[in-house]
């Protein structure tokens, strides 16, 4: 048989195709499909052609020299971009006396303003077409034009990136809203590889950067990104959304310099084109850079791969930033559910990293976990993880606003983001022990991670958590037969089995609760079935006074609540008292992606700032600080939004194919 091996055993290829199917009939990731169509700005020229000045156009003027540059394009490229830039100085001027347009639509743009972004991107493609057919750097190219680079990004200087495109090349879908700012110059993605071995990629550039590291070179720049400690949390490739500009050379510099600005760093950047002049909006796009962000690291087969295969995912285990760490900033950390990955949060990302106001406040960080590890195996990793990232980048903890983290968890990684902020006392030892921890046998690090996930006190960091669509009390489709399934095809860890089979030793059969025996609960599939003891002790352990928590329940209006739910948790398995507020969205099990959600937790931020800001103020007058309530003086209140769940465009529908997107599992493959 082709699908089993010499041996018996199940290939691990047709186990990933049997199980694909059963576990995205689940649904319990609400996992997420972006689809990028590419295709170079210049392929539609004709349609991008500036309109025309009034009075007709000169041989000098900006609109004739685009036009030129785009007739010199095909067989004389280095004409050509020679041409766009002169086409973006001579525009330049003129865009102060036109006025900008703040809608970042081309279409909508002032003469001036278009015929100065259209430069750019065309610019900015030519370059990218001939580095890639000359195998030179980009920046080569530009040279070659007179045009200099310069400008940062993220820790990076402009330079160091390995490209710098339009997101006019790139038609995304998959999000509701497209984010970001319309004004003077183009908004870009920038493209970074990290330099070093992460995930075995490498680029010209980071090997250059790689290489005068290793030579010692006394470059602070570069030395910079080495020695900061937020790096090892990036992927392996970073998208950037940046804003360029084209502008006159100064002394010692060439003719142009291209340069590159950060909306993250400044959120609204603005440019003064001329001393004394208005302070300019630039052009920026926070959605594209995003897309190219999730698409692009195959965070959907990981999220995949790592409920299946979990020990062969835990090195992957982490908290992972697209942004720098920046102090004064809190962190908001998302946390994904089972079968799932970072991608689960990309409405969510785009929406709240998209809007200038919490961009500036807030720092947006991602936990990815193989899910198919134990619930009290990943949340140990989980704390382990908050707790470490604090010492990394604020090791003498001076940061306030690092003291008022929030966690934001979508089903099961909301039960992650309950164990953070709970205590555990001996409730979920005795659960699984009848003997102390001394008497459990076991390798250090063995001992370290059974200790960790079943004792624990609170992250001390954390001071507010959302929890979205978490089964507290567990779901039916644990219990039923494709639950069954799914956890049997799950490779328990080998180190969750000498776990257990220290416990059974040291306890005796008899003595050890069913649920931390043998491999029948062994997986978080299993151990989400309604009536687990583990969940059951969980619920059973306080969660911190001091944090307070909120719920965001979805309702997909099958049958009426309260024994309704969203289709795969219950909403009495949802609902938890003591929350300051929960909020009923109609939507299927991936409520973290709608729009009255995402809505939510943007009141839910604004409110967390409000206090937050109040705190530091009466900390600087040296008065006593006010009590802060973590919980509802009555039964929580709940909200519930109206609407029809079949008329809202979930993922649920995405992630069958609904328009405009691809079946998840095609998309995987392709």
């Amino acid at each position: 048989m082709s699908g089993i091996d010499r041996h018996g055993r199940r290939r691990p290829r047709l186990r990933l195709a049997l199980s694909l199917p059963l576990l995205a009939a689940a649904s319990l990731a609400g996992c997420a499909s972006i689809v990028i169509h590419e295709r170079p700005i210049l392929d539609r020229s004709i349609l991008d052609r500036a309109p025309a000045r009034r009075g007709g156009a000169s041989p000098g003027d900006a609109e004739s020299l685009l036009e030129a540059g785009m007739e010199q394009d095909a067989r004389h490229p280095e004409s050509a971009l020679v041409s766009y830039r002169d086409a973006a100085l001579a525009a330049l001027p003129r865009i102060p006396e036109e006025g900008v347009s703040t809608r970042i639509d081309i279409a909508a743009s002032r003469a001036a303003q278009g015929t100065y972004r259209r430069a750019i991107e065309y610019a900015l493609e030519t370059t990218h077409r001939e580095a890639s057919r000359e195998g030179v750097p980009w920046t080569n190219v530009l040279a070659r034009a007179g045009i200099g680079v310069r400008g940062r990004i993220s820790l990076y200087d402009a330079t160091r990136c390995d490209d710098i495109l339009p997101t006019r090349r790139y038609e995304v879908s998959g999000f509701h809203h497209e984010l970001g700012g319309g004004g003077v110059g183009a908004p870009v993605v920038a493209h970074v590889t990290r330099a070093g071995t992460w995930g075995g990629q490498s680029s010209p550039v980071a090997e250059q950067v790689a290489k005068v590291a290793r030579l010692g070179a006394p470059d602070p720049e570069v030395r910079s990104v080495f020695d900061s400690p937020c790096e090892r949390h990036f992927p392996k490739s970073l998208y950037y959304a940046g804003s360029v500009i084209i502008r006159p050379g100064g002394p010692g510099e060439p003719p142009a310099v291209l340069e590159l600005r950060d909306p993250v760093r400044e959120c609204t950047p603005r440019w003064q084109i001329e001393p004394g002049g208005p302070n300019l909006p630039l052009a920026y796009d926070m959605t594209v850079p995003l897309a190219k962000q999730f698409h692009n690291n195959n965070l959907n087969l990981m999220g995949a791969l790592g409920v299946l295969y979990p020990s062969q995912y835990n090195g992957n285990t982490g908290i992972y930033m697209i942004d720098p760490y920046e102090p004064g900033k809190i962190p908001v950390v998302l946390v994904h559910g089972l079968m799932s990955s970072p991608e689960a949060w990309d409405n969510a990302m785009n929406e709240l990293r998209g809007n200038p106001e919490l961009r500036s406040r807030y720092q947006f960080w991602l936990f990815f976990y193989s899910t198919g590890n134990p619930i009290l195996a990943s949340g140990a990793r989980f704390r382990k993880a908050l707790n470490e990232i604090r010492d990394e980048l604020d090791p003498r903890h001076a940061d306030a606003a690092f003291d008022h983290m929030v966690l934001i968890g979508h089903s099961m990684g909301g039960l992650l983001s309950r164990l953070a902020i709970s205590r555990s006392g001996q409730e979920l030892w005795d659960t699984a022990s009848r003997v102390p921890p001394d008497a459990i046998q076991l390798e250090p690090e063995l001992k370290e991670l059974l200790v960790s996930s079943l004792i624990f006190e609170p992250v001390p960091t954390v001071r507010r958590a959302i929890f979205v669509a978490t089964p507290h009390k567990g779901s039916p489709l644990g219990d039923e037969p494709i639950g069954r399934i799914a956890s049997r095809l799950i490779t328990v860890p080998k180190d969750v089995l000498e776990v257990r089979k220290a416990l059974l030793q040291s306890n005796g059969a008899q003595e050890v609760s069913e649920a931390f025996r043998g491999k029948r609960y062994a997986t978080s599939v299993s151990q989400l079935s309604i009536g687990n003891p583990v969940l059951k002790a969980i619920n059973r352990i306080p969660m911190s006074e001091a944090v307070a928590y909120h719920s965001i329940v979805g309702f997909d209006g099958k049958t009426p609540l309260p024994a309704g739910g969203d289709g795969v948790v219950p909403y009495l398995s949802a609902h938890v008292e003591g929350a300051l507020s929960e909020l009923i969205v109609s939507s299927g099990h991936s409520a973290q992606e709608t729009d009255d959600a995402i809505a939510e937790m943007h009141r839910i931020l604004a409110l967390h700032l409000e206090e937050y800001d109040a705190e530091r103020s009466t900390a600087a007058t040296g008065s006593p600080l006010a009590s802060r309530a973590t919980r509802p003086p009555g039964a929580t209140p709940v909200r519930q939004i109206p609407g029809d769940p079949s008329k809202r465009r979930s993922l649920d529908d995405r992630f069958a194919g609904g328009k405009g997107g691809v079946p998840l599992d095609l998309r995987i493959i392709r």
